[in-house]
């Protein structure tokens, strides 16, 4: 474990106070000298507006040092180091150095020191580059959508250094008691639309970012979002996003009452998908998207529902906060039966190896459509 400053600069004392009484009172030369001040090393060099910030862990064998020189010449010049005394940073020493031209590379080598005449070697060299970090962007507006929040502000002003090639979109969360911050997007825009979850509430900010990475301050929206509201159903349904379709076996009956577990995929990570079955739209459950935009959630069709043609519609936005439907079309016959339309699947090819480890039928949904798995009925 390494030691912190105080204990293991009192260590080195005692351990060059011992050497020395030893051989006052033996008086033998030759005897084992203290460990004298080791080599440091430079953990990493920060670049800081016309400056750099150092940080250094000393040797864990030799003397601990009483001040530390630092030097942009390879060692010819020593400079005296003002460490930070409050920094927690868990470093043995951290100080800065300043009046340097941004943008420019320096090489620092450091060095602890124990008193006038005696000082360690130096350490091996680290590069660090001075840099002024790009300004603030306007204070961002917020719009909140059918589950989606669009963002707009003014660039920076203050370009920085280095010219700005993005900005980043975050937020601060919160989900109940609960919450956190995670980034929402990056754009070269002005401009961007991410998704939202009903019930959480968020308090977005955008920051510059320039072509070296660097990120500047943030602004701040004005206010937070207050919880999200539900996703909105459409009153019909809805013109799907692509076509569905069915492989690897027949389409089979799906009993009123019956489980499914429905899956899609296409939505944004982290969104909230809606899904519910038409005619008349009745909402079934909600399910969140993964970070693949996937989702799979299991529902049950409703026992009493009625004969003729139904929809089952998952509703969400896509990764570009544009809003997406998945359908499959479902037919309820008058013996209470519910199957999937003929017209939206395909003829099985091969034999179904799956059916009798499912139990059921798999209706597996292409270019981001619906999958389908349901228990087959029993046979009475």
């Amino acid at each position: 474990m390494q030691l912190t400053s105080s204990p293991r600069r009192a260590l080195g004392l005692l351990a060059a106070g011992t050497v020395g009484l030893s051989t006052a009172l033996l008086g033998v030369t030759g005897v084992a000298q203290a460990a004298g001040i080791g080599t440091p090393t430079i953990e990493a060099v920060e670049g800081i507006d016309e400056g750099l910030r150092v940080f250094v862990s000393a040797d864990a064998d030799g003397i601990y040092p009483s001040s530390w020189e630092y030097s942009l010449d390879g060692g010819t010049t020593p400079v005296a180091a003002v460490t930070d005394p409050d920094d927690q940073s868990g470093f043995d020493a951290v100080f800065e150095i300043d009046g340097l031209a941004n943008g420019d590379e320096y090489d620092v080598v450091v060095r602890g020191v124990e008193d006038e005449d005696h000082a360690g070697p130096w350490s091996a060299p680290k590069s660090g580059t001075p840099f002024a970090r790009p300004g603030v962007p306007g204070v961002p507006t917020v719009q909140l959508g059918n589950g989606t929040a669009t963002l707009t502000w003014t660039a920076a002003t203050v370009v920085g250094t280095y010219p700005i090639k993005e900005y980043v979109v975050g937020a601060g969360v919160t989900m109940g008691e609960g919450g956190g911050h995670a980034e929402q997007c990056r754009t070269a825009a002005l401009t961007c639309t991410v998704p939202v979850v009903p019930g959480w509430s968020y308090h977005f900010f955008v920051s510059a970012v320039d072509d070296k990475g660097n990120v500047g301050d943030e602004a701040g929206a004005a206010a937070p979002t207050g919880k999200i509201p539900a996703i909105s159903t459409p009153a019909s349904v809805p013109a799907k996003n692509g076509d569905l379709t069915i492989t690897g076996a027949q389409p089979g009956a799906v009993a009123p009452g019956a489980k499914v577990t429905v899956s899609g995929e296409g939505y944004a990570p982290g969104s909230t998908v809606s899904i519910a079955v038409y005619s008349t739209p009745q909402v079934l459950t909600t399910a969140v998207a993964g970070p693949d935009g996937k989702f799979s959630v299991e529902v049950t069709v409703p026992a009493g529902l009625a004969k003729g043609n139904h929809t089952l519609v998952a509703s969400g936005v896509d990764a570009s906060g544009v809003l997406r439907y998945v359908n499959l079309p479902i037919t309820v016959s008058d013996a209470g039966v519910a199957t999937v339309a003929a017209e939206a699947t395909l003829a099985a090819t091969g034999a179904d190896v799956a059916l009798p480890v499912l139990g059921g039928i798999v209706a597996l949904g292409l270019g981001g459509g619906l999958i389908v798995v349901a228990r087959r009925r029993a046979a009475a």
